[in-house]
Order: C-alpha cells, then sequence, then structure tokens
C-alpha cells in the first residue's frame, strides 16, 4: 500500500510541480503572481482533447503542438495585456492575471460547454504488475512526460544564453538591462515559457484526467501553496514542493480518509512554514 500511495501521489504531486514551476518562474522574474497557470493548463487539456478527436493524434504527440500553441498565446497576451498593465500600479498588477483567468475559463465555457471530457485514444495502455505495486501505464506515461518537461526546463534556464538572461533579470533588472539584456523581451519570453509548460503539463493530465473548463481552479490553488512551500521565486523548490504535496495528499487519503486528504497537504505546508517561513529554498 505504501508503495503504491507513493506512486500516486509522485503522479499527481508532478502535475502539480509543472504548474508550480510556471508560477515561481512568473514571480521570480516579473514580481507578479500568476493567476492564469491552471487556465493555461486548462487549454493545453483541451488542444489534446481537439487533437485526438479530429486528427487522432496521442496526447504525447500533441504535447509539443500545445507547448508551442501555448507559448505563442502567452507571448501575444504579455505584449497586449501583462506588458501594459506593469506601467500602473501594483494592485493592477496582481490582479491583471485573475481578471484573465476569468476571461480564458468562460471564453471555453461559452466555445465548448461545461460537460466533462476524455481523450478516448491513447497509444499506451494498460499495467504493469510488480507484485508489490502495480503501475497503470496511462498513469505512468504522464509521470515521465512531466519529468521530461521539468528537467528541459531546468537544462535550458541553467544552460542556454536565453535561460541566463531570464535568470539575471530575476535577480536584478536594472542590472540586467545595461548588460545589454532586453528585459522586456526576458519578460515576454518567461510568461511565454511558463505558458508552454502548463500547456505541455495539460496535454500530459488527458492520460487519465477529465478535461472541463474549470478544471484548471482544481491545480492553481494548490500551485500557489507549492511555490510559498518551495520559496517564491524559486524554480527547484516549486517542483520538490509540488512532488511532496503530491504524495502528502495520497497519503493522508490512503490511511486516514480521502474526504480529509487536502488536510494532509496544508499540515506539510504549515510545518515547512513553520521551520523555514521563506520557504524550503527561500532566502
Amino acid at each position: 500500500m505504501l508503495a503504491q500511495g507513493l506512486f500516486e501521489g509522485l503522479i499527481n504531486g508532478s502535475i502539480l510541480a509543472l504548474i508550480a514551476m510556471g508560477i515561481a518562474l512568473v514571480w521570480g522574474v516579473m514580481n507578479i503572481l500568476s493567476f492564469s497557470q491552471g487556465e493555461f493548463l486548462m487549454l493545453g487539456m483541451f488542444v489534446s482533447y481537439y487533437m485526438n478527436k479530429t486528427l487522432g493524434l496521442d496526447p504525447i504527440i500533441a504535447m509539443p503542438i500545445s507547448a508551442l500553441i501555448l507559448f505563442i498565446l502567452g507571448w501575444f497576451i504579455y505584449k497586449t495585456i501583462i506588458a501594459k498593465a506593469l506601467k500602473g500600479p501594483q494592485l493592477s498588477q496582481r490582479l491583471i492575471t485573475f481578471a484573465l483567468s476569468m476571461v480564458l475559463t468562460n471564453t471555453v465555457l461559452m466555445l465548448f460547454g461545461a460537460e466533462f471530457k476524455t481523450v478516448s485514444q491513447v497509444a499506451i495502455t494498460g499495467s504493469i504488475d510488480l507484485g508489490w505495486l502495480i503501475i497503470p501505464k496511462q498513469k505512468l506515461v504522464p509521470l515521465i512526460l512531466s519529468l521530461i518537461v521539468a528537467g528541459s526546463m531546468f537544462l535550458f534556464l541553467t544552460y542556454t544564453r536565453t535561460g541566463k538572461a531570464v535568470q539575471a533579470t530575476s535577480m536584478d533588472r536594472q542590472a540586467a538591462g545595461l548588460v545589454g539584456i532586453d528585459t522586456d523581451r526576458t519578460y515576454a519570453f518567461a510568461f511565454a515559457l511558463a505558458s508552454a509548460v502548463a500547456g505541455a503539463a495539460g496535454c500530459a493530465l488527458t492520460y487519465y484526467y477529465y478535461i472541463y473548463p474549470s478544471v484548471g481552479a482544481n491545480f492553481q490553488l494548490w500551485g500557489f501553496i507549492a511555490v510559498a512551500m518551495g520559496g517564491f521565486g524559486s524554480i527547484t523548490g516549486a517542483f520538490l514542493s509540488g512532488l511532496i504535496m503530491g504524495v502528502a495528499d495520497t497519503l493522508t487519503g490512503l490511511y486516514v480518509n480521502t474526504a480529509i486528504k487536502y488536510i494532509g497537504v496544508c499540515v506539510a505546508f504549515l510545518i515547512t512554514v513553520t521551520f523555514k517561513p521563506k520557504g524550503i529554498f527561500g532566502r
């Protein structure tokens, strides 16, 4: 039971970790909270669903396409909305992505309805029975895909010129501008990258999760908690906290009661901030 619970927890936590990483990236670079990260995940799920329904594409194949679409959408939203809000008062900066999330959710609701949808054709099915652990392949695939996306994001930010520019801008925008970094372009890239990661997470999630317009709200709140738990602005902390929260959620439901499984997540968060008020990797 413990092994099964840990496996299920890592699956749930891996998706949550990707959402938290996007929120942490936007906060670290732009110093605004991305309330729309869950909605970008939802859009990624709808892209995966309709590509599967119309073209027969498996979510694995649809993932890079979804990430690209969400990257372009994120860039467009930054240039047309976010960039202008950044010139206004801080309250406007904080609330602009919240308003955006409402617009995205209700637009999808009007266009596609509120019915729950599922991806009916997936390439990988069945399960692997190890005796002490049963691994459903439809849940193993999202876990692997999420780890690949997270690893790629870490490598990109660490070793590429653009990634280093993003890190430099997050440390000190003025200093980054003085050494020739186009900070506005970096902001746009960071917001678009966070959107793309959420879109990829949405594709992975469609392997086993229902698709509906308000699905993003289920992950958005816990994504914020993961960011606070890991340390605001720390992508590594957000990723690790997402995994911890997923495991805490599943084990609480397994050993205590599924009706109060979220209490386990909140207890893990409270314990962390009690001993590390700024989060695991907070400074």
